[in-house]
């Protein structure tokens, strides 16, 4: 729950009710998968292949922020 200056409330949602040990494999399963995508772009820039179409950095910081949330939408207890 927020609290504005002008006394709005806004309350969230709760996170689905999930065994520990889902949601330490969905956080997992993100930073797995950014941290595959980097490696990939360092492979297709080693190999000089770099262009627009193989930045993944957005894809990635995706993939980061979605380990982060899971993580914080159960409290930061993973």
């Amino acid at each position: 729950m927020a609290h504005w200056p002008h006394g709005e409330i806004i309350i969230y949602p709760e996170p689905p009710d999930l065994p520990a040990m889902k949601i330490r494999e969905l956080i997992d399963y993100a930073d797995r998968m950014a941290a595959s995508m980097e490696a990939e772009m360092k492979v297709v820039r080693r190999l000089g292949r770099a262009s627009p179409e193989h930045d993944l950095s957005e894809i990635i910081a995706g993939w980061k922020f979605t380990a982060l949330a899971i993580r914080e939408s159960y409290d930061g207890q993973f």
